[in-house]
């Protein structure tokens, strides 16, 4: 591989890695705020106002 291809594929490599950290990092987010929406509806069927 020459220089200008292997940057090329280090470039696409990285963009790869950046958006799969970006997904994961949102899928992780909608987990805790779904896992702290179930303990509040818990919490609110245990003690009826």
């Amino acid at each position: 591989m020459d220089q200008r291809a292997l940057l090329d594929h280090q470039f696409t490599v990285a963009a790869y890695a950046i958006t799969w950290a970006i997904q994961l990092g949102y899928v992780a987010w909608l987990a805790l705020k779904w896992r702290a929406q179930k303990r509040d509806a818990a919490r609110a069927s245990r003690n009826p106002r």
